[in-house]
């Protein structure tokens, strides 16, 4: 994987969010609401943390420690219901090599959680430590307008 540019940054911390949960079925206060298991109305990193590996876990059919594009597609394609419509341009195996640090083809738990833990730092804009359900629900909009500019 490249790195060090702005675009692969960026594409790497959205593909994080996307990672956490499919677009269209997730976002800000339902997604908030699922990963606040202490119900105070806030998403700690710990939270947030422990939703990446249940996702993670989830996506990873074979439990290999791995997630594959065939993985990923499956999975997403389970979550989406049957409701066909394409909310993503980019290919569950392009999404993969922009997270893919050793190479391999494939996500494995700590790419994932590493991706998750910098969209994490990213969302929290005002640095409490914590994610409200607005900021999450910036930070994955912000995220899908750039995957949309991007090329």
């Amino acid at each position: 994987m490249k790195t060090g540019t702005r675009s692969d940054m960026r594409m790497g911390l959205w593909l994080g969010v996307l990672l956490l949960a499919p677009a269209a079925v997730m976002a800000g206060d339902d997604k908030a609401k699922l990963m606040d298991t202490d119900g105070d109305g806030m998403v700690s990193s710990a939270e947030h943390a422990a939703g990446a590996k249940t996702m993670f876990t989830q996506m990873d059919a074979n439990s290999d420690g791995k997630v594959t594009a065939a993985e990923m597609d499956a999975h997403h394609a389970a979550k989406m219901g049957g409701k066909s419509g394409d909310r993503m341009k980019m290919s569950s195996a392009d999404k993969i090599k922009k997270l893919d640090t050793d190479g391999d083809g494939a996500i494995s738990a700590a790419e994932h959680d590493a991706g998750s833990a910098q969209m994490f730092t990213k969302m929290d804009t005002n640095g409490d430590g914590n994610l409200t359900a607005a900021e999450m629900k910036a930070g994955h909009d912000k995220e899908m307008r750039s995957a949309k500019s991007s090329p």
